[in-house]
């Protein structure tokens, strides 16, 4: 608020009229008299000035009210498309802090299992999130036969949500639709950590499109954004929202006759510890 002063001035009645206040005889009739008239005198008061207080110590603390949000918290589920939206807060069968199911929260009812206590990744935090967290051996997964991933060679967007405490000496695979090895089809792999440089990567046909980020270290124990985007024949990749690579490939079909795992491969090739948050796929 800015420092300021009032000044009031009170003003007697009919002064800008020129009507002298007081001034009128005792001689209702208008006779001569020859005596002081009887009159009375009133003083016009001195214009008064009232100062407020300067407003100087008091800055201005305005703040907006910020209660209400201006919109719902945003969901996966309101994008059209979505074929696999795996939650950290929802949809998990546990024992003992160990997740046997991660529940599909899409339509699609791509739910990813695991049946060997020994493999089962176990719940925990990132900071004030909720995180799956897989070891070098831990997988979650869903055979072909079940899996609703059929791409074509439609457009494809893969989201996960990733922390890696620790650079690790190997590749950090985080999910999987088959192999780059797949003759006919493109193989889907998104990596949070690719070998030891610490930087994280996704791709479609092969190690030619095998998209890395040249700058972001992801291994430094805070949950990051992964995402790789197919639309046409353009790859990208983005990291906390910034894209960081691209590349252009024949649009063929993503992997249909392999399984899809979460966390890590059975054979446990390209897999190491890490956390996984939220995993969205989109057609």
């Amino acid at each position: 608020m800015s420092p300021r002063s009032t000044s009031l001035f009170v003003l007697p009645p009919f002064i800008a009229m020129g009507i002298a206040v007081g001034c009128v005889g005792s001689d209702p009739t208008g006779t001569s008299d020859s005596g002081a008239p009887t009159a009375t005198t009133s003083t016009q008061p001195t214009a008064t000035t009232t100062t407020s207080a300067t407003d100087a110590a008091v800055p201005d603390t305005f703040v907006p009210d910020t209660s209400v949000p201006d919109a719902a918290p945003f969901s996966p589920s309101q994008v059209s498309g979505l074929q696999l939206w795996l939650d950290p807060a929802a949809g998990l069968t546990q024992t003992g802090g160990k997740v046997s199911t991660w529940a599909d929260q899409s339509a699609s009812g791509n739910t990813v299992s695991q049946a060997d206590g020994a493999l089962q990744p176990t719940v925990g935090t990132a900071g004030s999130k909720p995180v799956l967290v897989f070891t070098a051996t831990n997988w979650l997964g869903r055979d072909a036969a079940t899996t609703r991933l059929d791409f074509a060679s439609s457009d494809v967007l893969v989201e996960c949500v990733v922390g890696i405490d620790t650079t690790s000496t190997v590749l950090t695979g985080v999910l999987y639709k088959g192999t780059f090895e797949s003759p006919t089809f493109d193989g889907l792999q998104l990596y949070g950590n690719l070998s030891r440089d610490g930087k994280p990567g996704g791709g479609l046909d092969g190690d030619k499109t095998l998209l890395t980020s040249p700058n972001v270290v992801a291994a430094d124990g805070k949950l990051h954004l992964l995402g790789y985007r197919r639309v046409g024949s353009r790859v990208s990749f983005r990291v906390d929202g910034t894209e960081v690579a691209t590349a252009t490939v024949p649009a063929r079909a993503v992997d249909t006759v392999s399984p899809l795992t979460v966390g890590g491969r059975a054979n446990g090739v390209h897999s190491a510890p890490h956390k996984l948050g939220d995993v969205v796929i989109y057609r």
